[in-house]
């Protein structure tokens, strides 16, 4: 699981800009042998009923001008991060190693590390430099460079949501039969759209895997899972909901209910690509969540256990396997 969710994070795959990654996870399960369809922002591993949602892509950069860089998600989004986005970006970024890479075949075109201008995080926008991309053309994906690590069982790098990915992957790879959608998009909040209109038919069934940060570790190092009964934009579907905490019980896995851990601390619910695809289809498509607890939240040191990993392996195949 380590090893694959390393050498996936040197496939880069900014949102917007996700190819690389795709052509990669299509090679690979094409040889695994199953059946994959390409639409538009998805690509589906067909198997059983039971169907899993993974996104693939990462938060990055795009150039503007004179080596100055834009917010991926934001740009592809049609807007500015706000203010306190854009300083919390600039916090988690400046010193980062970043390439810009061809958006096809995934090359690298250039190396700059990160640095704070005069004007970062200060009002709407985002502006931070990376004076080596000077000659860069506009447009072109800048991603982190840092492939992650793995030490004394923690997990860090990139990891939303490639450590999703590469847990996915690995249960095909030993036989888990259900259908697994890799979406793209969603980090600019729009892979809903394209993971709504593949279900020809109202389903309840649609279990999210992402990671879900938390502000200290204890989560992680605990092996804990992530369930959600709702987000601040929809509820879901109580029986998909009651299934995976069966299963955590069943076994012995421990589970954190990250809407009422938010409600408690007296914060927002929060959005998800679950709770779009709900409230935007009218209940037509619904299901649950399962998440990843990690620490350093849309850092390129994000990290999380392998037991916290393990766990959610557990949780999803479990439930995979019990009935309506």
């Amino acid at each position: 699981m380590a090893h694959r969710t390393l050498r996936y994070l040197t496939a880069p795959a900014v949102v917007g800009f996700e190819e690389p990654f795709v052509d990669l996870l299509h090679d690979e399960l094409a040889t695994l042998g199953r059946r994959v369809e390409r639409h538009p922002s998805l690509l589906v591993a067909v198997g059983g009923p039971a169907v899993i949602s993974v996104h693939i892509d990462r938060h990055g950069f795009v150039p503007r001008e004179q080596g100055r860089l834009g917010h991926a998600a934001s740009a592809l989004a049609g807007r500015l991060p706000a203010p306190s986005l854009a300083a919390a970006i600039c916090r988690r970024s400046v010193g980062e190693i970043v390439y810009a890479y061809d958006s096809a075949p995934g090359d690298s075109l250039a190396e700059a590390t990160i640095s704070h201008s005069d004007h970062c995080g200060r009002g709407a926008g985002l502006d931070v430099v990376a004076h080596e991309f000077t000659d860069v053309a506009p447009g072109t994906p800048v991603a982190f460079k840092s492939a992650g690590t793995m030490t004394g069982g923690w997990l860090r790098g990139q990891i939303d949501n490639t450590i999703c990915v590469a847990l996915a992957m690995e249960l095909i790879e030993h036989g888990f039969d259900a259908t697994v959608i890799f979406t793209l998009g969603e980090e600019a909040g729009r892979s809903w759209r394209a993971l709504a209109s593949w279900f020809g038919e109202p389903t309840s069934r649609l279990i999210v895997l992402d990671t879900s940060p938390f502000d200290n570790p204890e989560p992680a190092t605990s092996g804990v899972v992530v369930l959600r009964g709702a987000d601040a934009g929809a509820t879901f579907d109580m029986n998909a909901t009651g299934r995976l905490a069966e299963a955590a019980d069943g076994a012995g896995v421990r589970v954190v209910w990250k809407d009422r851990y938010l409600a408690d601390a007296g914060r927002s619910l929060g959005r998800t690509e679950l709770g779009r695809v709900v409230a935007e289809t009218g209940g037509r498509v619904t299901g649950s969540t399962l998440q990843v607890p990690t620490t350093d939240y849309h850092t390129n040191h994000e990290a999380t256990t392998l037991t916290a990993i393990q766990s959610v392996a557990e949780v999803l195949t479990r439930s995979a396997d019990s009935p309506d």
